[in-house]
Formats: structure tokens, sequence, C-alpha cells
């Protein structure tokens, strides 16, 4: 389906906290999920915005993804947390999580989270982005990893073992935007092939292969048993299979518990071998000397990798976190843009759930 629609950010959470209450989120929940998807959008990040509330109306249909859910401390020390999700929306949880251990790294210097039992947690970037404003460091990561674990081989591979398990790293600066480091370990984020798919645009070279193993750009190989490859292949693809399985041994601190310690096991359907879930710390640079030194540092550093001299052809040389606060502004002020698919499927849930949809205008071409 061709062509695309521009719609204010505004309207668009609106619609979506609703959305979330009527499928039974409380308030809150409905609230922070909205404002995530929404904030992906403006951020230029389509694969987790608003795309991605049909597929959870989807899952909550299977019974796979339990809006009413609420986060819970399973276990509690001064700078450790375990969190079961129960199931919920990720997004509630992870920012419950993160609270929770900003708070505690304003107190001690570091935390940090684990969490089981959660559903996708939206754009790390998210987190990163937060915990900087606040002026601490954060490290966060989801992984997953393990015989059907996700899609994405593990280098010199042939079958899927691993999910896209990405990472977000924000760094507090000085008198500018921080730095906000947010990518999957695979050549893309699974996301990008829905919106592809969303758009009816190819892929880029390099990124998945077919079900036989050999390269494609077609989303519908990519659909017919095809696989995403790690970062750095071909030739370097160990670089993002260790990072990506680095994640997910990371997450799976929230399975350390042992079995029974409380009345949700989860443990994966008992299969061997695989392992994940959501970990996060929070760093206060003020813990290793002056808060306010450490910001001043960083903020001249990252000024530096600004006045790089930029290559033929680009711009400015930008750091990490800079695309997505301009994207931000301009995306504020001119609309959000979602492909004719995306926009069809928030009609079908406008109808099903008598949410009226935002005013939106044909836009002149398809999402970036």
């Amino acid at each position: 389906m061709a062509g695309s629609y521009l719609a204010p950010h505004r309207g668009l959470e609106d619609f979506a906290a609703r959305v979330c209450r009527a499928v039974g989120a409380d308030e809150d929940v409905a609230a922070e999920v909205a404002g995530h998807l929404v904030r992906a959008n403006l951020s230029g990040h389509d694969s987790h915005g608003m795309l991605r509330l049909p597929q959870y109306v989807a899952q909550i249909d299977r019974g796979t993804l339990r809006p009413a859910a609420r986060p819970a401390i399973v276990q509690e020390a001064a700078v450790t947390a375990l969190i079961d999700a129960g199931g919920g929306f990720g997004h509630f949880s992870t920012a419950f999580a993160l609270d929770w251990a900003l708070a505690r790294a304003a107190e001690h210097g570091l935390a940090a989270a684990a969490i089981r039992n959660s559903a996708h947690i939206g754009r790390l970037g998210e987190y990163a982005e937060r915990a900087a404003a606040r002026g601490l460091i954060a490290i966060v990561t989801v992984g997953s990893a393990g015989p059907a674990g996700g899609p994405v081989l593990p280098h010199g591979g042939r079958e899927p073992f691993l999910g896209t398990n990405p990472w977000a790293i924000g760094v507090p600066a000085a008198e500018r935007d921080p730095l906000v480091f947010d990518a999957a370990t695979s050549m893309i984020a699974q996301g990008k092939i829905h919106v592809a798919r969303a758009a009816g645009v190819p892929l880029p070279a390099g990124c998945i292969v077919d079900r036989d193993g050999r390269p494609s750009t077609e989303v519908r190989d990519y659909d017919d048993g095809g696989a995403l490859l790690p970062v750095g292949s071909p030739g370097a693809g160990h670089k993002g299979y260790g990072l990506a399985l680095a994640s997910a041994l990371l997450g799976g601190l929230a399975l350390a518990a042992e079995p029974g310690d409380d009345a949700a096991d989860p443990t994966p359907d008992g299969a061997a071998g695989r392992i994940g879930g959501v970990f996060l710390t929070a760093i206060d640079p003020g813990a290793f000397g002056s808060g306010a030194r450490y910001r001043a540092l960083v903020g001249a550093t990252l000024d530096a990798a600004n006045r790089t001299p930029p290559a033929t052809g680009v711009e400015a040389v930008l750091t990490p976190g800079e695309p997505e606060a301009r994207q931000r502004d301009r995306r504020a002020r001119e609309g959000v843009p979602l492909s004719a698919a995306t926009w069809e499927e928030l009609r079908a849930l406008a109808a099903r759930f008598a949410v009226p949809l935002p005013g939106a205008a044909a836009a002149t071409a398809p999402p970036a």
C-alpha cells in the first residue's frame, strides 16, 4: 500500500493511551506505553513507534501480553533488585526498574536491576536519555539466546540462536545534549523489518539471508524462514555475536533465582540452553569525584567530536543521540510520518475500541 500520513504527536499519544486503557492497562501504564511509542516516532525510530501498538493488541488477544500486570520487586538489596514484570508491558516495568536504580545510584553511587517475564520494552535509548537527563549514566540491555531464542544467526551458524539483543548507554554532558548510544547487535533491528514490510520497500543489503543462507534484501525471504545477521557480518560478525551473547547472559541474571522461590517460576518451558532477560545499571559520576567536572569533561569531548572535519558529502559529525534530538524537533513541528499500512491498522483499532484517530494529512513521501 503506497503513501503515508502525517499525524500530530500529541493526538497519537492520546489515541495510544486510550487504546491501552481499553485493553485493560491501568492509566499510568497506558500513559507510559503511549508516551514511549510516540517518542520513538518523534526520535525517528519508527520501528519502535506506533506500528507496535497493533502488535501489542494482537499479543494481548493471544494471551502472551498481560496489560493489567504490574512489576513487583522479588528480591532486593542495597544496590541490586530482581523485578518480575508479570508478563506485562515492558515499557512500564523497565521504567519502574530504572527509577529504582537511579534512586539507589544517587544514594550509593551505582545500582543494578534485572527484569524477568517482560514483554517488549521498546526503544532502549529512551531509558538512557532519562538517566542522562538526571545527571546519571545508564547502561541498558535486553537479550535472549538459545535454540529458537530469536531471529539472529550466531557468527558462522546456519540456524537462528539470538535475539537482536540491543545495548543502550546514556552519558550526561554539561551544557549540551548527552551521549545516547542505542543499537541492536544484529545488522538491523527486527523492527526495521516491520517498517520495510509496512512501507513495501526492500531491506538494506547485507542484513538478512533467506532460508538457504543466501543474501537477500526481500522481506518475504525473511518471513519465509530467513534470518538476521549479527553486526559486522560477513567478515567481522564475531563482534555482533559476542555482544549479543553477552547481552543475553547479563539479562539471564533475572533467571538466577532458584525455581520455586516465589509463585512465578520464570524458567522458560524448562528449555535447556536458553537464557535471557533485561539488565540495567545506573552510575552516579559523583561517586568518583565531582559529577559536575565529569559532565563538563564529557561535554567538551562531545563538542570536540562535533568539530571533527566531516568526510566528503557529510554535513557534520554528530555524536550518538544528536540525530534523534534533531528529529524530535522537526517531527514535533511537522508531524509524525506513518505508512499507509500502519495507518490502516490504527484505523482498525480505532473502530474496534471506539477510540477516535487524530486528524492526519497525506504525506508526499513514505517515512524515512
